[in-house]
């Protein structure tokens, strides 16, 4: 991209933004450039986001042999998260930015790497410290001739929402044909609390306290809240339980 051309038609900056969510930011030649949305309409946002930040195509070939792990991450505030990524994981050997605000880390597998929940608590110290909002996926590591492929099907999952574990059990849920499940599942579709319920536990790794916190209710009333589920569909809120309850849910919404 001829940057010069760029900025005597548009008020592009050089530099990071202090307010990356109403930026429209970009690299080119190595060095960082925003355009804030406010200067733009939304016809030129438009053209921005799907002509001059079109998804690039992802050429694993290029990796040397190995086993790899490919991070997801998708954030208004990619450049600022993207910048800081290799310094804290030095296992990162690159970043690829897809989108104004998706991007794909490719990290390569040896003795130095962080286990799952280490890598998750610390993206989400990151993310904190930064103080900026943003989503990641984690995907599993493969050797290097089926990372392409691999890619296809975990980008899917991340554009669904789902985990990678969230996926496999979707997908071996859809194999099974199980009367119980189905009778579940339809009681599920139209009971809008029970679904609340089962969606805040998951997401707060079934801790109740900061399960009552999100919900704005008493402990006690979850407490209340969650013996009343379990009489009425017998299946607990825990556990594998919980696990498929969230995953029947997911099936639903998708």
């Amino acid at each position: 991209m001829k940057i010069a051309a760029l900025e005597k038609i548009f008020p592009v900056k050089k530099g990071l933004s202090d307010h990356p969510e109403s930026v429209i930011a970009f690299t080119t030649d190595g060095e960082q450039y925003y355009m804030n949305k406010t200067d733009l309409t939304s016809r030129e946002i438009s053209l921005f986001n799907t002509v001059l930040f079109a998804t690039k195509e992802m050429r694993f070939d290029q990796l040397s042999a190995g086993v790899y792990r490919l991070i997801q991450l998708k954030s208004e505030s990619f450049d600022e998260i993207a910048e800081h990524l290799s310094m804290i994981f030095p296992t990162i050997i690159t970043v690829e930015k897809q989108g104004s605000d998706y991007g794909v880390a490719i990290e390569k597998l040896t003795p130095d790497c962080l286990y799952e929940s280490e890598m998750k608590q610390t993206l989400a110290t990151l993310f904190q410290d930064l103080g900026v909002d943003g989503t990641y996926y984690l995907g599993m590591f493969y050797d290097q001739a089926v990372l392409a492929d691999q890619y296809q099907l975990e980008k899917s999952n991340f554009e669904q929402g789902l985990t990678f574990s969230e996926a496999l059990i979707k997908a071996g849920i859809k194999q099974i044909s199980s009367h119980p499940l189905s009778i579940i599942e339809h009681r599920l579709l139209t009971d809008s609390e029970a679904q609340e319920l089962i969606k805040t536990l998951y997401q707060n790794d079934s801790n109740q306290l900061q399960t009552a916190k999100a919900m704005f209710i008493h402990r006690n009333t979850l407490t209340q809240k969650m013996k009343k589920f379990e009489r009425q569909y017998g299946l607990t809120l825990t556990g594998s339980d919980l696990v498929l309850l969230y995953s029947l849910i997911n099936i639903a919404d998708r």
